[in-house]
C-alpha cells in the first residue's frame, strides 16, 4: 500500500503550483487604447491580446524547489512514514484474516458431504460466501482508511506551507512565490531568486516548534526581494 505515496507527492506539486502562485496586489490596472479597440472590433477574427509586462517591470518574484521541499521538510517525512506504517499494518490484518479464511474454506472443502442433509451443505456454502464477503469488506475499509488519510496528510502539509509563507512574506513583500518542480511549466534563470534554504529551514523551525508546544518564531532570512 506504500505505492500509494508516490502519487500523493506528484498531486502535492500540481496543487501547491497552483496554490503558491500569488496573486500581483495593486498592480491590475485599465487596458490600453489599442486593447480598447481591439475588444470593440466584432469581427470574429482571432487574435492574441499583447501580453503586459509593463505589470511584471517592478514585480518581486521568488521560488523555492518542492522536489526539496519533500525530501528535507520533516513534517513530510514524517507524514509519510505514518502513512507508509499504516498501510503495513492493514496489510498485516488484512493477510492474518485472509490465512484465516483460507483454512477454513479447506477445511470446509476437504468435509465430506455424502451423508449431509441439503440444508448442511448450503450452511457451508453461505459460510464460504460469509468468509469472501469479510475479506472484500476488509480490503475495501482499508483502502477508504488509506485514502481518507491522504486527504488528511496533503490539506495539513498544504495548509502548513502557505500559512508558513504568509508569515515569511510579511517581511519579504514577493507579489509572486512559485513552486517550481521537476518537469514543471516554470523555468528559473535568476539563482538570487531561489528561496529553497529558507522556506525548507522555516518549515523545519515552525514544524520543532509547534511540536515543543512553542509558538512558532518569525521566519529568519525574510526580506524583500529585488525585481529580476
Amino acid at each position: 500500500m506504500d505505492r500509494k505515496l508516490g502519487p500523493i507527492l506528484i498531486g502535492w506539486n500540481v496543487i501547491l503550483t497552483a496554490l503558491i502562485a500569488w496573486a500581483l496586489l495593486g498592480r491590475g490596472g485599465s487596458g490600453t487604447p489599442e486593447a480598447a479597440s481591439l475588444e470593440a472590433d466584432s469581427s470574429a477574427t482571432a487574435f492574441i491580446a499583447p501580453p503586459d509586462t509593463g505589470a511584471l517591470v517592478d514585480a518581486r518574484i521568488a521560488y523555492f524547489f518542492m522536489d526539496s521541499v519533500q525530501e528535507r521538510y520533516e513534517l513530510v517525512k514524517e507524514r509519510g512514514a505514518a502513512f507508509r506504517n499504516e498501510g503495513k499494518r492493514l496489510e498485516g490484518n488484512l493477510q492474518s484474516e485472509l490465512a484465516k479464511a483460507q483454512g477454513r474454506y479447506e477445511e470446509l472443502m476437504r468435509k465430506d458431504h455424502t451423508y449431509s442433509t441439503q440444508a448442511e451443505v448450503k450452511a457451508d456454502e453461505q459460510e464460504v460466501q460469509a468468509l469472501m464477503a469479510r475479506i472484500q469488506e476488509m480490503q475495501a475499509r482499508g483502502e477508504r482508511q488509506m485514502a481518507e488519510m491522504e486527504v488528511r496528510m496533503l490539506e495539513e502539509i498544504s495548509n502548513e506551507i502557505m500559512a508558513f509563507l504568509t508569515d515569511y512574506n510579511k517581511a519579504a513583500r514577493h507579489d509572486y512565490i512559485f513552486s517550481v518542480q521537476s518537469g514543471g511549466q516554470i523555468w528559473v534563470g535568476n539563482p538570487s531568486l531561489n528561496i529553497t534554504e529558507q522556506v525548507i529551514a522555516g518549515l523545519n523551525a515552525r514544524h520543532r516548534a509547534a511540536r515543543a508546544g512553542a509558538p512558532p518564531q518569525a521566519p529568519a532570512g525574510a526580506k524583500p526581494a529585488s525585481a529580476p
